[in-house]
């Protein structure tokens, strides 16, 4: 069957494909992953303002490993150039908007309070779909704004939702969530006009 030199046309070719195979299972195991504690650090969370409009966008830049399941929130405080708070009254219109590669997935209103503005939206994998993982708020304001102090707090456990009305997110109450010791972290920062 394999006369003279044509036992190496079939070796050469097998022999690369195993090693092919073989890089490949280690090139893929060995892949950048992350959980949703160090999500933290690869989020991309900025902001802009323009006289009387916030803007604040994010990216997660990666999914974390494990379920993708839980409730976004961010909350968004402003001062004015006396440093003073700017009550949610001022607010004239507050929406958010999600995207997955670009591509708009979903448009939610948030939730105007004294402090400020709370926007709530779902991080969760659906057939093909990813929400949560980008997205801008957009708040219109009647006052000009100086400077806000942008939060966003990441959750990643199933749960009836953040009840508080504090921006800021300082010790959110979670109804039903007492037995979970730590489900969730909040990224914060400042910007200024």
């Amino acid at each position: 069957m394999f006369k003279g030199s044509n036992k190496w046309m079939l070796i050469i070719p097998g022999a690369l494909m195993v090693f092919l195979f073989v890089g490949g299972y280690f090139y893929v195991s060995s892949a950048d992953r992350i959980d949703h504690e160090e999500l933290k650090e690869t989020l991309t969370l900025e902001g802009h303002i323009e006289e009387e409009t916030v803007s604040v966008h994010w990216d997660w830049g990666m999914l974390p490993d494990g379920e993708i399941e839980g409730e976004e929130y961010v909350g968004v405080i402003f001062y004015d150039d006396n440093d003073e708070q700017i009550h949610g009254s001022e607010v004239v219109d507050a929406s958010v908007t999600l995207y997955q590669s670009g591509n708009e997935t979903n448009e939610l209103e948030g939730d105007i309070v004294d402090d400020g503005v709370i926007f709530s939206f779902p991080n969760r994998l659906d057939a093909y779909t990813v929400y949560g993982v980008e997205g801008e708020a957009t708040i219109e304001l009647e006052t000009t704004v100086d400077r806000a102090e942008v939060y966003y707090l990441h959750t990643w456990e199933n749960h009836a939702g953040q009840r508080g009305d504090d921006p800021s997110f300082e010790e959110p109450p979670f109804p039903g969530m007492d037995a979970y010791d730590y489900f969730y972290w909040v990224k914060e920062i400042e910007i200024t006009n």
